[in-house]
């Protein structure tokens, strides 16, 4: 999980890091999985990536990457990119041109990333950015900003926010987990990360609302549909979770909605996604098993393994 003020703390304890030898940072380090140098290697994207890492909150940018224009798509694509009434957390992206962007319709090209920390009545911001200032490698500094450089901004669904999906706390929660390599890993709770583990297969599946109830059932790789499951239990192989501890390509999940939830904020749907291996970008949102709008009943592609999984309920 992580709010709003655990990640500008993080943020804020970076500053004054400088990079060395050519972008050498341990931003990009971290992010490479080994030391990297030269003007190839800008750093303010890695910089944001490993904040959110810090607090085990990654999955909140949506997608993993090095590259600004990409991060950007993410935020579109998740609906979560604003190009007004920014706040502080925000994923903000400039643009030093004119130029539009390729990657996202309507908006100046994203040529650098930081994070707002506060917003002014005068027309600018306060900023945390990697790679800026006047050293030729860059450092982590604080910066203000005109909003007449500003492209747009990326709205993390952060843990206690109006915008987390959650209606000031009227939605349930949805805590989910995989097994990967004979083993299960930690739960997660709604998108404050994603289950799973970069590059490995997800076998089984065990979802539960803080809420009501759920069907849910995952389709093995090769193979066809298990039957589904509604409890949440990985010692119960019956029902407890979905899964024959096979490769699976796809999942389907169906949210029933309790009385007393109808009555707060009407009929909740599941909202989930799944990436393939081998691939940085998750395919689109599924919500519950519907099939208008381009979706299928189900989030995956038969014959593509996965490996990261997101759920939270929605309108």
């Amino acid at each position: 999980m992580a709010t709003v003020k655990q990640i500008l703390d993080i943020a804020r304890s970076q500053i004054g890091t400088r990079a060395q030898d050519v972008k050498k940072c341990k931003y990009n380090d971290w992010y490479y999985g080994k030391a990297v140098s030269g003007s190839g290697y800008d750093w303010c994207e890695t910089f944001v990536q490993w904040v959110f890492a810090q607090c085990g909150a990654s999955g909140l940018l949506e997608i993993k990457t090095a590259n600004c224009g990409v991060q950007g798509k993410a935020f579109f694509s998740a609906g979560r990119l604003i190009t007004s009434g920014y706040k502080p957390g925000d994923v903000v992206f400039f643009h030093w041109s004119n130029d539009k962007s390729s990657y996202v319709p309507s908006v100046y090209s994203m040529d650098h990333v930081g994070i707002i920390e506060s917003v002014n009545s005068n027309g600018t911001i306060v900023t945390i950015e990697g790679n800026t200032g006047s050293t030729y490698n860059g450092e982590v500094m604080r910066r203000t900003r005109s909003l007449s450089v500003v492209s747009c901004a990326g709205r993390p669904a952060y843990v206690g926010s109006y915008d987390s999906g959650h209606s000031g706390g009227d939605y349930p929660d949805v805590f989910y987990r995989v097994r990967v390599d004979g083993k299960w890993l930690k739960e997660v709770n709604n998108l404050t990360s994603y289950a799973g583990l970069d590059g490995r297969a997800i076998t089984d599946v065990a979802v539960r609302p803080s809420s009501g109830k759920v069907k849910y059932r995952v389709h093995i790789k090769g193979g066809g549909w298990l039957p589904y499951v509604t409890g949440y239990d990985i010692s119960d192989d019956e029902s407890g979770y979905a899964g024959d501890k096979k490769p699976i390509d796809a999942v389907e999940v169906y949210y029933y909605t309790p009385s007393d939830i109808i009555n707060k904020v009407g009929y909740l749907k599941a909202k989930y996604r799944v990436s393939p291996i081998g691939k940085d970008n998750y395919y689109p949102w599924q919500y519950d098993n519907e099939t208008d709008n381009g979706q299928d009943g189900y989030a995956g592609d038969f014959g593509d393994t996965l490996d990261r999984l997101q759920i939270e309920l929605s309108k």
